[in-house]
């Protein structure tokens, strides 16, 4: 009977001494969400952005091609900037983690785009700008200034705040890219393993909630409301609810829990790359029943006696590596790949240009003939916000 509770004490010993912190890590479904709740928050940027940049670069008087390298050059940095700050991540320590302050750094740049975009035309004011380039609604309805509307060039004019929103716009999309990662590293850094599935499942729910609240919030009538009187107009007001909504999201997530300081020390000759797959597979060992006591025991120990006594070899990955890493893949995951490529260049492709497609085929806003004059208006009016 002593042997017995000697060796289930060795065995608890064995696995306590890695397993004590993970074993806490098992989250309520409230604190799922509330981890989560930054990916909602990245949501509501998203469709803000979605909906409002591209009539507002249009309307400062950007050219298309432009307005499209704008859309173009946040995933163009991110897809070279990204990795290596991901890396960065990795081989943080701080006293707050290693994956908060990267969302923090993350957010910030959010919320200062947010600014930006919203505000850029008014920043330009500050820098000399022109305030008299468009017609405003009264003159549109009573049908003057529209043939100034049609041949003007309102970029040469409001130039400063053309590069406001575009600088706007890149901090805002690159930063809502990058910030994904870590907040998903986040999630599992202190989640218990066994939760991982239930917890990336919260995280992609939480994710469509924020999207599908953000274009509902983009098309509620805000001029109408008392909101406007506060913030201004329809613009202003979307984009200062999105702020605030975002700021609470990630205050929400990043307090939810206390990262472990270092993974890799609960196992110190692992490094931060291997320390998770090492915690998992030691995890899955105490799955064993009682009748394999005495196969669990030697078999753990050799483990920790190898680990421990085999030195760790870094492996540093060039970008010629992690390029190399997608020309050179498995054909499935090639397949995978192309898949994902080309729906998000359909979604993208519609989302950003069939609103102007309409106005430019259907109603022929930029045409210079007057025919269809009261659709033109209309299109002006309601296809695009109207910046004062």
């Amino acid at each position: 009977m002593n042997q017995i509770f000697k060796r289930l004490s060795q065995r608890r010993d064995s696995y306590n001494q890695i397993n004590d912190d993970t074993e806490e890590n098992y989250k309520s479904i409230f604190d799922l969400i509330r981890l989560s709740a930054v990916v909602s928050g990245i949501e509501f940027c998203y469709a803000a952005e979605t909906a409002f940049v591209s009539p507002i670069l249009l309307q400062l008087g950007l050219p298309v091609i432009f307005m499209t390298w704008t859309w173009c050059l946040p995933p163009l940095i991110g897809f070279f900037l990204v990795p290596a700050l991901g890396s960065l991540s990795d081989k943080c320590h701080t006293r707050i983690g290693r994956r908060r302050p990267f969302i923090l750094l993350y957010s910030t740049g959010i919320l200062i785009g947010l600014l930006l975009v919203a505000n850029g035309q008014t920043i330009g004011y500050w820098f000399g700008d022109s305030r008299n380039i468009f017609f405003n609604t009264t003159e549109l309805i009573n049908q003057t200034n529209f043939e100034n509307y049609q041949i003007s060039n309102p970029f040469l004019t409001r130039k400063f705040g053309t590069i406001i929103t575009v600088l706007g716009v890149l901090l805002l999309d690159l930063d809502c890219d990058a910030c994904q990662s870590p907040s998903r590293a986040y999630l599992l850094d202190v989640t218990n393993p066994n939760q991982h599935s239930l917890g990336l499942t919260t995280f992609t729910t939480m994710a469509g909630l924020g999207g599908c609240l953000g274009y509902l919030f983009s098309g509620i009538p805000w001029e109408n409301t008392f909101l406007a009187k506060i913030f201004g107009d329809h613009i202003h007001v979307v984009f200062t609810l999105v702020w605030i909504i975002y700021i609470i999201c990630m205050i929400l997530t990043l307090t939810t829990a206390k990262e472990p300081a270092n993974i890799a020390i609960m196992v110190p000759n692992l490094n931060l790359s291997s320390s998770r797959q090492y915690l998992v597979s030691t995890l899955s060992l105490t799955s064993l029943n009682d009748n394999n006591i005495h196969r669990y025991e030697p078999k753990s120990i050799i483990e920790r006696e190898q680990y421990d006594s085999t030195p760790v070899v870094n492996l540093k990955i060039s970008y010629y590596d992690y390029l190399r890493s997608i020309i050179y893949m498995p054909v499935s995951l090639r397949w995978l790949c192309l898949t994902n490529f080309f729906c998000w260049m359909a979604l993208v492709s519609y989302s950003l240009f069939f609103t102007d497609f309409v106005g430019q085929a259907v109603f022929g806003i930029y045409n210079n003939n007057n025919e269809n004059f009261t659709l033109k208006k209309l299109f002006i009016l309601g296809g695009n916000p109207k910046l004062d």
